[in-house]
């Protein structure tokens, strides 16, 4: 049986935090951009947002799932101690479906028609909540290992 490394173990929890900073922060970055945008939407004034609002807002989304991206490659390679491989496996792959879910979101803002296909945007935030909550599951098991 493999022995245990700690400096593995280091590594391991040290690109976790770096991730979950990053995530945390770019979800704080989006998140004014998807309250003017769930809004109007909400109020049914998706066309009343002026037009470089509309595709700031798209942009913005596209930085997000781009970040994401990063993060979850990040999570991808990251050597995990083996007797944590089940749960960053959990991790890995709810992240991986959580980035595929903000891209969902990303593709509902439809700049040339200045509109959200509505069911890829709700489809988006059903999913992006199960896999945060199954994200914040997998990290307070790992966190909660005792390594």
């Amino acid at each position: 049986m493999a022995k245990f490394n700690p400096k593995q173990a280091q590594i391991y929890i040290q690109t976790l935090q770096n991730v979950l900073t990053n995530t945390e922060e770019t979800a704080t970055r989006v998140s004014p951009f998807f309250t003017k945008l769930d809004d109007a939407k909400q109020a049914d004034k998706i066309a009343e947002i002026p037009t470089a609002e509309f595709a700031e807002i798209k942009a913005e989304f596209e930085d997000t799932v781009e970040n994401y991206k990063d993060n979850a490659s990040q999570l991808t390679s990251a050597s995990a101690p083996i007797r944590l491989l089940g749960v960053h496996k959990s991790l890995t792959s709810a992240y991986v479906k959580y980035t595929e879910a903000t891209q969902l979101m990303a593709d509902a803002v439809i700049v040339a028609d200045q509109k959200i296909d509505v069911q890829k945007y709700e489809k988006s935030e059903q999913d992006q909540s199960v896999y945060l909550e199954k994200i914040h599951t997998a990290v307070a098991k790992i966190m909660n290992s005792g390594m």
